[in-house]
């Protein structure tokens, strides 16, 4: 026997109905009227930092930042939030790149990366992370653009994409876009 339906979410009850074309204003207007805190957890992927770490130790690992010739590696989060991500792969050594919808959106990710870029939380590195005070950080830019439009990409190639929110947000019309 099974209970009552939960009641549904204010994030999910504001996409209710509306169409895919619409999302991007949709999350606009999240950002718009200070509604972020509905899904913003206040800092970096844990398990991002924990993948990074454990796996940037020689100059052929993955998540290495830079190329054999030297070259900076760079990266893309879609849908960045707050830059939270962005800001910490950059202090990883990536260059790192965010991708927004919204203006507010990357107006808030620019302020935090000034502040954060200058004096660095502890909990953008793992425990025991060696790397912290001797690594080059990387440089940081947000882009605003909708992921599945291509007029944000200005020629920049990305070694690396990590995306948590934008891809499950998409449905099979958004993948067809974005694959074109």
């Amino acid at each position: 026997m099974s209970g009552p339906t939960p009641p549904k979410g204010k994030l999910i009850s504001h996409f209710e109905g509306c169409s895919v074309d619409d999302h991007g204003a949709g999350w606009s207007s999240l950002w718009d009227t200070g509604n972020s805190d509905l899904w913003d957890r206040g800092k970096p992927s844990p398990a991002l930092i924990d993948a990074i770490e454990a796996h940037q130790r020689g100059p052929d690992d993955f998540f290495c930042p830079f190329h054999a010739n030297g070259a900076r590696k760079k990266a893309l989060v879609p849908g960045c939030g707050r830059g939270y991500d962005v800001v910490m792969l950059a202090l990883h050594g990536f260059d790192a790149y965010g991708l927004e919808i919204s203006a507010t959106a990357v107006k808030e990710a620019q302020h935090y990366a000034i502040s954060e870029m200058k004096s660095p939380q502890a909990y953008n590195f793992g425990e025991g992370y060696q790397g912290a005070e001797n690594s080059t950080r990387g440089a940081v830019t947000f882009l605003e653009g909708d992921f599945f439009q291509s007029d944000w990409c200005t020629g920049v190639e990305f070694d690396m994409i990590y995306d948590y929110t934008v891809w499950p947000e998409s449905n099979t019309w958004g993948i067809s876009c974005w694959s074109s």
